[in-house]
């Protein structure tokens, strides 16, 4: 296994000399973190990944269910007897692992990616070139950004008019808030303001704004986007029936809004890398 601890040292990727080696080295990784997955088939770097978590996979990353890659475990549960057999050089995580992340460590590299913050696209931009640059692809992760910083500027002055928008999770008939900053940093679009009454729970380490239908309907968002996890995670029995949604919504004095269903996998299990951001720009706006 080659050395990957000291690139990652500092967290980004700078060292010359440190990026020769993992080139020369072709080094192998075992990626759980979606977003990351579709960056690397984005920029040709397939046949560096050698492990995937195969159950949870969107239809856009059909390809790595082959069997050629190896099914290393579920999303909140890696299989780390298999990973240790696998022997990559580096684990590739999001928070969703963030609970296996030190026993993960005892396997091999490990490299957790975010992209959130005050600054979405600087931070999905650091880690798809942090990512690439393992893999002496740097140069061609760059192209591929400034291809898709095109792309959504091109996006953004498309949309007409002002439109509002809320997007809110669903999960086994309840809704929450979701900060999309998709939608409102790099598209510009606006989110209306809660109603009073609606204030932010804390669970833990985690906020969670809950929101009832009357909520949504008194907010009155041009469009209403539905990210579905009841769904996504494959409990379609208590997927949300948005006919239903539309009915309470109407019955609420919100008949004017309208509802868009966004591919559940891709936005509740995946996002943040190349195909998966021009993918859910495209929704966004193909629904306003």
């Amino acid at each position: 296994m080659m050395n990957i601890r000291k690139i990652l040292a500092v967290g980004t990727l700078v060292a010359v000399s440190q990026l020769g080696t993992a080139a020369t080295s072709s080094p192998t990784a075992a990626i759980f973190d979606l977003g990351s997955l579709d960056t690397m088939a984005a920029l040709g770097l397939e046949a560096h990944v050698v492990g995937v978590p195969k159950q949870t996979l969107p239809d856009y990353l059909t390809q790595f269910k082959d069997a050629r890659y190896t099914d290393v475990g579920g999303l909140k549960t890696p299989d780390i007897e298999t990973l240790k057999a696998l022997s990559p050089d580096i684990v590739v995580i999001t928070g969703r692992q963030a609970a296996s992340k030190a026993e993960l460590e005892t396997v091999s590299t490990v490299k957790q990616v975010d992209a959130s913050g005050d600054d979405y696209w600087q931070s999905l931009r650091n880690n798809v070139t942090s990512l690439a640059a393992l893999f002496d692809a740097k140069a061609s992760a760059d192209t591929a950004l400034a291809a898709l910083n095109t792309s959504i500027e091109t996006s953004k002055m498309a949309i007409e008019g002002a439109p509002t928008v809320l997007f809110v999770t669903h999960n086994n008939g309840s809704f929450g808030l979701r900060d999309e900053p998709i939608a409102t940093q790099l598209l510009g679009l606006v989110t209306p303001s809660l109603p009073a009454h609606v204030k932010p729970q804390q669970r833990g380490t985690r906020t969670f704004t809950s929101l009832t239908v009357k909520d949504m309907a008194e907010m009155t968002p041009t469009t209403l986007f539905i990210i579905d996890r009841s769904a996504a995670i494959g409990n379609t029995k208590e997927a949300l029936d948005i006919e239903k949604l539309k009915a309470d919504l109407a019955a609420q004095g919100g008949q004017s809004i309208k509802v868009a269903y966004l591919s559940p996998k891709l936005w509740y299990l995946s996002g943040n890398g190349l195909q998966s951001l021009n993918m859910q720009i495209k929704e966004i706006t193909d629904a306003l």
